[in-house]
This record gives C-alpha cells, structure tokens and sequence, in this order.
C-alpha cells in the first residue's frame, strides 16, 4: 500500500519536524538517512502513530490514518522499535502472540488462527525453533528479529523499523537487511527504515529519504538521489562514492 504524507508537522521541546510532501511505495524498501537529531525516528513515529502530528495529514492507500480506530490502524500499519518497552521475559512465542492484540477480542485468549500466525511470523525470521525460548536469553540479532516477527504476527501492509541494525555484528546486520529486503520484494510490503549505516541503506533500499534539521532535504530511487554532494551538505564532511564489483560503496 502507498503510504503519502502531506504537511506533516510535529514539535516538542526545541525540536520541530516539518514534511511537506512525501510518498512511500508499495513492494520497496525506503531506507531514512541522516545525522543524529535530523528527525528520523520522530518521522517514523508519526507514520507509526505513536506520536499524534500537530499537523498534517498521513494516508495509507488513501484512508486518512488519524480517522482509523486503534485495530484498525494495527492491521494497515506496524511498527518495530529498537527495543521492547517491556520488562516481563516471555516465552518467544508468547511475546510475538502480543502483536496479535488487533485480532482477539477484550478478556479472550489467543486463538488457534492466532498462533498459526505468530508461528508463520517465526517461520519469515528464519526462528520456527525459537518458540519456548525466553525473550532475554536470545542475543542482540535473535531479539531484533523476534521483535519483526510480532510485528507480522499482526500482518500489516506497511512495515516500519527503527533502527533495526544498531549495535549489531555485521553477519546479523545483513541478515536483517536481508530480511528486509525480502518482505518488500516477495510479500509486496511497503517498507520504510531508519538507518544510520549508509552502505546498508545503499545496498538494500529502493529509495533513500534524506534529513536534516527536522526536514527532508532530498528523496528518490536511491541509484539517482546519492550523490557525494547530497552527502556532505547532509553530514557536513566530505564523503566520496566508488563503485566495486558492481556495488556502490560510500568512502570517507
């Protein structure tokens, strides 16, 4: 589903984000650049609807976001923080069953359509054996793809993550990407991340999306946007691009 954000515009404290206009495709891998305090995680909360815009209007294929009720919104949009804000150590199982709260009606126990789909969920990540392990035993990659899967467990079209290779190894940094990259390409879903590490942005997104000062300076298909002087006005250094085997690489 496409996703369209037409003057989005969110403030707090001394920061303030301001979107004009911006569109994100189905089946593609939109990867959202820039340097510390532009305005990335604050613009995926917003698409996310973990934070309310004080403006603006975001449309999921269409359909205004903010008139949609709660499960509603759950089952077009899901978001994957860094981290889960909870301190209980579930059964991996039972932490990706909450991401089917949108489907199981107040004061009912998951379903057996709900463990078929949390179960698929492991089965995307590549973890169909992780089921009975607990949450904080598994390592820092382990994590980063059980929080995914919750999130599929509630089958949105639209994918959002936030930082999802931060502090990772670079094995489990690519099989992230990896993964993202298939849920766009194979399962057609409209996928929007934030990353810091550029070369990953280069090598798996679609589309870059670049910000700065809670703006967004430029955005399009990534073999067309990147550009060594998009770079430095975006980070203030000099960055330069190289191509080897058949890959573009940034060099500093």
């Amino acid at each position: 589903m496409k996703v369209r954000v037409e003057g989005l515009g969110h403030a707090y404290r001394s920061f303030a984000l301001r979107i004009g206009a911006l569109a994100f495709a189905e089946a593609r891998v939109t990867a959202v650049v820039g340097p510390n305090g532009a305005g990335k995680s604050t613009l995926l909360k917003c698409l996310a609807a973990v934070f309310p815009p004080s403006r603006g209007t975001i449309f999921v294929d269409g359909r205004d976001l903010a008139g949609l009720a709660g499960k509603d919104r759950a089952r077009l949009v899901g978001y994957v923080p860094q981290e889960p804000a909870f301190t209980f150590n579930f059964a991996v199982l039972d932490f990706v069953l909450t991401g089917r709260a949108a489907f199981i009606p107040v004061l009912s126990s998951p379903g057996r359509r709900d463990i078929e789909a949390a179960r698929e969920a492991l089965r995307i990540v590549g973890l169909p054996d992780f089921e009975d392990r607990p949450f904080f035993e598994l390592s820092s990659g382990e994590r980063r793809l059980v929080l995914i899967a919750r999130t599929l467990a509630q089958r949105p079209e639209v994918l959002l993550l936030d930082e999802p290779t931060t502090f990772l190894d670079p094995r489990h940094e690519a099989e992230i990407m990896a993964l993202v990259r298939r849920l766009a390409a194979e399962m057609g879903k409209t996928v929007v991340v934030t990353l810091h590490a550029l070369d990953m942005a280069v090598k798996y997104a679609d589309d870059m999306v670049f910000m700065k000062g809670g703006g967004v300076v430029a955005s399009g298909p990534t073999g067309e946007v990147l550009s060594a002087a998009l770079l430095r006005s975006v980070y203030d250094m000099e960055m330069g691009i190289v191509e080897a085997g058949g890959r573009r690489l940034i060099v500093r």
